[in-house]
């Protein structure tokens, strides 16, 4: 009893003093150590609640609405999200799983308040089990979502900072990890091993000590600036403005040339900013800044570009003009035409007699 108690004190006040310490610290990334002051503060309530209703006997106890499994690992998901800048149209849909544990536990520890039989029939349904069972995966879903959301952060990283020392998230990644080792164990545990106090101390030993490495490290970056998409604000404080925009650029540059983006005719600013998870004004300002175009004008470049390409193709001879500037995203023909007149100098059928009668003049052909 001594060494339980010892453990959930000693967790409860780490828990609640680096909280508060993440909360109020005045960082450059303030809003988003919130999402991890309250991932602590998740476990304090829990470590704090076990001390509290550690001698209370009543079966009522056994569903309190404070066990919040559904809601630790969503808090770091969205501390990851928010850090890697992936847009999610819906965020806050994740939360439901907790608002549901928390009204369900709620009704249930009402009702066996007053009606204490009602426990036997939950037991009977193995309702504690499957609730474990049902937690356990969905722990498991998050800590993949989140290694796969901490991999994307590593990718970005390069394009938006020079020095990425100390800023990935691999201590998230490992704390993941360790999440899926320690629910594993603990699902062996209630299933299948026996009580003993041996395999209580290593299990409360392996989960401080994971707790341990999960504060040292949030607070070795408390002040470390490692979100890929920063804001104004953060990118002065940073370093050069444009120096950081151009690093954006080379981020937009790459993801168009790669999974070329340009052809889809209704791209546009706002589903362009989904897909590739930098903010419409970031994405705006870079391509100005480097470029000195609006984006319509740039991916109407790369169109361009690639009509010019197809037009030398052997394959795409027998197309006509409109049907390949439709093929390179192009919505209109008049569209197409402008467009081309202006970024070469030409209109597109001139250019198609440049390159069948390549000794007859052209003019400002680029």
């Amino acid at each position: 009893m001594d060494t339980l108690y010892s453990y959930y004190i000693i967790s409860c006040v780490q828990s609640l003093l680096i909280s508060f310490i993440l909360f109020f610290y005045n960082s450059k990334k303030r809003k988003i150590n919130r999402y991890l002051a309250m991932f602590f503060f998740t476990i304090f309530i829990y470590t704090f609640k076990v001390i509290i209703f550690q001698e209370v006997k009543h079966p009522a106890i056994y569903y309190n609405p404070l066990k919040l499994n559904f809601l630790s690992m969503t808090l770091l998901y969205s501390y990851a999200i928010r850090t890697t800048g992936v847009y999610l149209e819906k965020e806050r849909l994740h939360y439901i799983p907790a608002i549901i544990e928390f009204l369900v536990f709620s009704i249930f520890c009402v009702i066996v308040s007053f009606n204490p039989d009602f426990h036997e029939i939950l037991l009977a349904i193995k309702f504690m089990e499957l609730y474990s069972i049902s937690a356990t995966i969905y722990i498991l879903i998050m800590c993949v979502l989140i290694i796969k959301i901490n991999k994307l952060h590593r990718i970005q990283l390069p394009h938006f900072y020079k020095d990425i020392k100390y800023k990935s998230l691999l201590w998230l990644t490992i704390f993941c990890f360790i999440c899926i080792v320690f629910n594993f164990i603990t699902t062996i545990r209630f299933f299948f091993l026996p009580e003993s106090n041996i395999m209580f101390v290593l299990y409360q030993s392996f989960s401080l000590l994971s707790l341990y490495y999960i504060t040292i490290a949030s607070l070795v970056q408390i002040n470390i600036i490692n979100m890929t998409t920063p804001d104004k604000k953060t990118i002065s404080k940073e370093g050069d403005e444009k120096e950081e925009l151009e690093h954006i650029f080379q981020t937009i540059d790459a993801h168009l040339k790669t999974h070329k983006s340009y052809l889809n005719p209704s791209i546009n600013l706002k589903n362009f900013s989904k897909e590739i998870h930098i903010p419409e004004r970031l994405i705006s300002k870079a391509i100005n800044t480097v470029e000195h175009k609006n984006f319509n004008n740039y991916v109407n470049y790369y169109r361009i570009e690639e009509f010019k390409t197809l037009i030398g193709l052997e394959k795409y001879q027998k197309y006509s003009i409109a049907a390949i500037a439709h093929e390179v995203g192009f919505n209109s023909r008049a569209s197409f035409y402008k467009n081309f007149k202006e970024m070469v100098g030409i209109s597109p059928s001139d250019y198609v007699s440049s390159l069948k009668n390549p000794n007859k003049e052209t003019v400002n052909m680029s």
